[in-house]
């Protein structure tokens, strides 16, 4: 859509009842207040893509809704925190408060005017003003630097509309200046250009390329963050090919981003599955010097150590021979940690999915690991036609994994008919318990052992020894 098919002053989001409350009592009061950056991006975005599509269900449409709102104003943190019952100083320093109301929290920022940056990440000072122009001026990308009150309408006074509406990155202001006061706006640059598909313009792609040593003073977290956002947008594999040497700046030079060829999955839950994904094809390596490099990457860049052991534990199910014999699946999925545990949420079959927020969440069992591992060659295999024998196996395995977790048989020791309870009433006792009930485990999946409560008591007792 061209600039002259967007009217600004047709421009009327519908806000959230909260963010008009909290617009409405800062106005009340005589104070100047907008939701600003991201989330009027998004909303521009959304009402693009509304338009370009005649009314049509657009993805890229509903992606675009703001997540989250932004609120600026001319009222100083002490004045928020009287005006509201219920706030957080999550950022006081820089001028920031949480208000929390109806269960949601919003931040809400003084407009300021920031001093100079030492440790290229963060102002060293910064001075409030009533201005909302120099607080805009101070801002990232011109796209992210746009306003917006019921009142006023779209306020823009650096050609952000214009840079969205071209789908280009601009920075506001000199582009040198901007990534050498704070190095993650790099990052941030890619991130945008991969999850908008948008261009990065010409002089902000000289600056950010200029500034990309400056990368080691961020730290491992920020980048980690950055780049998860990164391999989930829609133009990951492009951007990443086009700044492949400024991404091997945050990636220590142990990346071969010309080793990427498999179109990475967009918006997925499962993050670590695309993280997998991705180090697969761009580490290169025999199978333990590929494995060693993934986690080295996933150890540098301060992933949780239940992160590190799933991309490994998939990769090394990559390696296994996809046999059909269903005893040696039953005895693979006990060997990784069982059925998958269903209090994680639904595991679609043939798809794994979680909430992983910080990976907290991501749930390891044999079914998981089978399942993504599956999905990761299929996704590999699928670009090659040579591959189709391939496929034909991975599908067989599925089918016949399909078939052992529909059965009966326990996989993991919780679905064992008799408990450590049990044991101790045969005598055993300390660690002699859980060896015990995993050889039990083991003996059934290879169809040693009847699975009934007096088989395993019988053969218990044997054990005991």
């Amino acid at each position: 859509m061209s600039e002259s098919h967007f009217n600004p002053k047709d421009f009327t989001p519908q806000l959230p009842e909260s963010v008009e409350f909290i617009l409405s009592q800062l106005q009340m009061q005589g104070y100047k207040v907008y939701i600003v950056g991201g989330c009027v991006r998004d909303m521009i975005l959304h009402t693009l893509e509304c338009s370009d599509n005649a009314g049509l269900k657009s993805d890229l449409a509903y992606q675009n809704l703001p997540s989250d709102y932004d609120i600026a104003t001319s009222a100083l943190p002490s004045e928020v925190i009287k005006l509201f019952p219920r706030t957080i100083p999550t950022g006081l320093k820089h001028g920031t408060i949480s208000v929390i109301y109806n269960s949601e929290v919003y931040e809400i920022s003084t407009f300021r005017i920031e001093g100079a940056y030492s440790n290229k990440r963060a102002p060293d000072s910064v001075r409030f003003t009533t201005e909302l122009e120099l607080d805009l001026q101070r801002r990232d990308f011109t796209m992210n630097a746009l306003a917006y009150s019921p009142q006023t309408g779209l306020i823009d006074k650096v050609g952000g509309l214009r840079d969205i509406i071209n789908r280009k990155i601009m920075c506001v202001g000199e582009a040198y200046l901007r990534f050498n006061e704070d190095a993650l706006r790099i990052l941030r640059a890619l991130r945008f250009a991969a999850t908008l598909d948008f261009e990065i313009e010409s002089h902000t792609d000289s600056a950010l390329r200029e500034c990309a040593k400056n990368l080691c003073y961020i730290s491992k977290e920020r980048i980690r963050d950055e780049l998860t956002k990164l391999l989930c947008g829609r133009a990951a594999e492009k951007i990443m090919r086009k700044y492949s040497d400024v991404l091997n700046v945050a990636f220590g030079g142990m990346i071969s981003f010309e080793r990427l060829e498999v179109r990475l999955p967009q918006n997925m839950e499962s993050k670590a599955f695309v993280w997998a994904l991705f180090l697969a094809q761009v580490c290169d390596g025999d199978k333990t010097s590929k494995r060693d490099k993934v986690d080295k990457i996933l150890e540098s860049l301060k992933f949780d150590n239940k992160t590190r052991r799933y991309v490994s534990e998939i990769l090394k199910a990559c390696e296994i021979p996809l046999e059909t014999n269903r005893q040696e699946i039953a005895e693979r999925i006990i060997a990784l940690g069982g059925r998958e545990t269903r209090e994680f949420g639904h595991l679609e079959r043939g798809c794994a999915s979680e909430k992983m927020s910080g990976d907290k969440e991501l749930s390891i069992s044999g079914e998981r690991i089978l399942r993504d591992m599956i999905r990761l060659k299929m996704a590999v295999v699928a670009q090659d036609s040579t591959q189709d024998s391939t496929q034909k196996r991975l599908k067989e395995f599925q089918k016949a994994m399909e078939q052992v977790l529909d059965s009966n048989l326990p996989l993991s020791l919780k679905e064992l008919c008799v408990k450590g309870d049990d044991l101790k009433a045969l005598g055993i006792v300390g660690k002699d318990i859980g060896r015990i009930l995993q050889i039990l485990l083991e003996e059934i999946a290879s169809e040693k052992l009847k699975h009934s409560r007096e088989a395993l008591l019988i053969r218990a007792g044997e054990l005991r020894g």
